[in-house]
């Protein structure tokens, strides 16, 4: 007896379907074909495209989609098939903008023999959008663990990686996606630690954007009952970066106060919940417009400036007096930074996160020796790689912080993995609040 599936297929041989082409989208097929040509043999798992017959290159045929699955994900329609998207894109962004196709493929072919494929977002060339590829499970190995991934959390370092801005450079081509949460697949012989049927967030250094990851045990953790895994999916680097710049750089006490620019951006809410909730600090959130200042402030903030209608430091003096704050955790730098840093009491303490704005500021060392005020960067990937007990029990307090109903991270979007470029977009230009999430499912 000859299978439905493979019945199915036959049938769709026999009819000579074939994905189809409109316009503009031979340009991102040439783009796969990039691709795969880049990935060479350390990237032999991303499925080969089926050639397109010359003569029905045109016709547009190809309106099967994907049904369901067992287990999540979509299946291969019957005889081949392909979804296009076309994503909104909106004027006047970066490179992901629309100088480039904007057609994201989304093609099915069965590889036979290889279990069940899965969808990733591949960075192929930098500064140019990502595209979605088919991609073939790999064995795991001894230590790791294969996970099925719910919510993809997205980051600026991300974007950075995607320009070859960020500290750490990859191949191409690579998957961004710094943590995720999802539910444990299958583990390696070695592993102990979570079990098939787990929920658990990871940190896969990249990745994360794909409907699975293969990940190390070790860069795993299992999510409390009464977090959803919505919430973890935001918790790790945005929560991890504010509990380690409040409380391990800082050492932020209670009664102090705290400013913190970007402050509507997801780890700007983060210092304001933990900063508030956990620490019992007083916060003066500064942020770009009127709007975002007022969420700030929903979310805990006992005061608010906007930076761009004016000087921080007038603005911050009125707000405390000529005593200044105790301490400042910057995301933006450039000219922000250094309002911030005038606006430091005496002994106060200046933590540097990142530079949102583009530019990073000289520190004027005097300053710091007029009001004994010290100066300091945080990059948490260094503690992940150097001091990983610290870092793993920061990740643990955040955990059991949500679990106890003491923090509530603010999701401001979600996006699907094939609006992925939408994503970014919506981050570089700067209309994003708290987290931003890929949902995979």
């Amino acid at each position: 007896m000859v299978p439905r599936r493979d019945k199915a297929a036959a049938a769709g041989r026999a009819r000579g379907s074939a994905p189809c082409l409109r316009k503009g989208e031979a340009e991102s097929a040439a783009a796969g074909a990039r691709t795969r040509a880049a990935a060479g043999a350390d990237a032999a798992h991303l499925l080969p495209r089926r050639p397109l017959p010359a003569a029905r290159a045109l016709q547009p045929t190809c309106s099967r989609r994907a049904g369901p699955r067992p287990g999540g994900g979509s299946s291969v329609a019957p005889g081949g098939g392909c979804e296009l998207t076309r994503p909104q894109t909106p004027k006047g962004g970066p490179s992901f903008g629309p100088s480039y196709p904007t057609f994201v493929p989304l093609c099915r072919t069965a590889w036979q023999g290889c279990g069940r494929n899965y969808r990733a977002a591949l960075c192929a060339e930098l500064k140019r959008p990502l595209v979605i590829e088919e991609v073939a499970p790999r064995p795991v190995q001894p230590h790791e663990v294969r996970v099925d991934v719910h919510f993809c959390g997205i980051n600026f370092a991300d974007i950075l990686a995607c320009h070859g801005q960020y500290q750490e450079r990859h191949q191409l081509p690579f998957t961004p996606g710094m943590e995720f949460s999802g539910m444990v697949l299958e583990t390696g012989t070695d592993v102990s630690t979570v079990k098939e049927g787990d929920r658990v967030i990871g940190l896969p250094g990249f990745n994360g954007m794909a409907e699975e990851c293969i990940i190390d045990h070790m860069n795993l953790w299992q999510i409390p009952e009464k977090v959803s895994l919505r919430e973890a999916a935001a918790l790790p680097l945005s929560y991890g970066t504010a509990i380690f710049a409040l409380e391990h750089r800082a050492c932020t006490q209670p009664g102090e106060t705290v400013l913190v620019t970007a402050a509507a951006g997801a780890t700007g809410l983060a210092v304001i919940d933990v900063a508030t909730n956990i620490l019992q600090a007083k916060v003066i959130a500064a942020a770009g417009s009127d709007e975002k200042c007022q969420l700030a402030m929903q979310r805990g903030a006992q005061s608010s400036v906007n930076y761009s209608r004016g000087s921080l430091k007038e603005a911050v003096g009125k707000l405390v007096g000529s005593g200044g704050v105790n301490v400042v955790i910057d995301m933006v730098g450039g000219d922000v930074f250094l309002e911030a840093l005038r606006s430091l009491a005496y002994e106060g303490r200046i933590v540097v996160v990142g530079f949102a704005g583009g530019t990073i500021a000289s520190v004027p060392a005097n300053l710091l020796l007029l009001k004994n005020a010290t100066a300091m960067g945080l990059y948490l990937g260094r503690y992940w790689h150097q001091s990983f007990p610290i870092f793993s029990r920061r990740l643990s307090s955040a955990l059991q912080y949500c679990q106890e109903g003491r923090i509530q991270p603010h999701i401001g979007e979600v996006f699907k993995l094939e609006e992925v470029n939408d994503a970014f977009l919506h981050i570089t230009q700067r209309k994003s609040t708290g987290k931003v999430l890929l949902s995979l499912k």
